[in-house]
């Protein structure tokens, strides 16, 4: 598997441009009364781009053609930080499940 670091690089803004919608489109949701911090787009932005890389990394694995990589990896970003949240929650039930058994 040979990757191209401008390859790598485009995804990773795709998917940086994804988690900032998701986050916008999150406050607009939420009304106009929220207020946001540039901490909030950062913190969003950086979590889209580690689940770009990762689902970057992935299609080239499985030789995925660009534009569908390139499609994956911004919709991987759009959905990153809710998908994180609930892989996190998952592993707090099984950790405390497992801590409660013993």
């Amino acid at each position: 598997m040979q990757i191209n670091f401008v390859e790598l690089l485009i995804n990773i803004i795709l998917a940086s441009f994804g988690g900032l919608v998701r986050r916008i489109s999150e406050l607009e949701k939420q009304g106009s009364g929220k207020k946001a911090t540039v901490s909030y787009y950062i913190a969003g932005s950086l979590v889209s781009m580690f689940v770009g890389i990762v689902v970057y990394i992935l299609c080239k694995n499985f030789e995925a053609s660009q534009f569908l990589t390139a499609g994956l990896t911004a919709l991987a970003g759009y959905a990153g930080v809710p998908v994180l949240d609930l892989l996190s929650e998952i592993a707090k039930k099984k950790l405390n499940k497992q801590a409660g058994a013993e």
